[in-house]
């Protein structure tokens, strides 16, 4: 089969997210319960990777878009992969994870939802979506290498345990 040809290409819808850090605490927005799509759901600050934009510098822009604030000590936590089932979907999710510390700057108000402060688990007891679920505490925990996560979704919208793949970059001790 030619490359640059379908199913070679697809659809992609590119995202980038961070859990802003300060103390013990990370920044997380719950979704509007007036969302379309995943009303309450508690998740990191972020969005969609703007064109002719990579994965870090559209979280930065999200981050002063979202929050108003500024952060540092930016880190790749973990890059996911959803695949979503036709026909509903033309298109597949590729969503880039990251931590930051808390830099600057006061916290505003987003029509997006509701910017809380929460610890890892209170992030964990939250109703989160289906692919962060599983990750979570990979991706708050340093110690943890970057992971790298795909996950198959069934029609009825829940992932499909056996076609589920989740592997993890070692973390160097230096």
């Amino acid at each position: 089969m030619a490359i640059n040809t379908e199913p070679d290409i697809h659809q992609l819808v590119v995202c980038a997210n961070i859990f802003i850090r300060k103390g013990d605490k990370y920044l997380v927005l719950r979704r509007s319960p007036l969302k379309r799509f995943a009303p309450g759901v508690v998740h990191p600050v972020g969005g969609k990777v703007d064109p002719g934009e990579d994965a870090f510098g559209a979280a930065l822009r999200e981050v002063r878009e979202e929050a108003g604030v500024s952060v540092k000590n930016i880190r790749l936590e973990a890059v996911i992969n959803e695949i979503l089932p036709p026909p509903d979907r033309n298109y597949n999710w590729l969503i880039f994870h990251f931590t930051a510390d808390y830099d600057a700057g006061e916290v505003t108000t987003t029509e997006e939802g509701e910017l809380v402060w929460m610890t890892v688990e209170e992030i964990k007891a939250e109703k989160l979506f289906q692919s962060v679920r599983p990750l979570v505490s990979q991706m708050l925990d340093p110690r943890v290498g970057t992971v790298f996560a795909t996950f198959t979704y069934k029609p009825d919208g829940e992932i499909d345990e056996s076609q589920s793949i989740i592997q993890e970059c070692a973390r160097y001790p230096w």
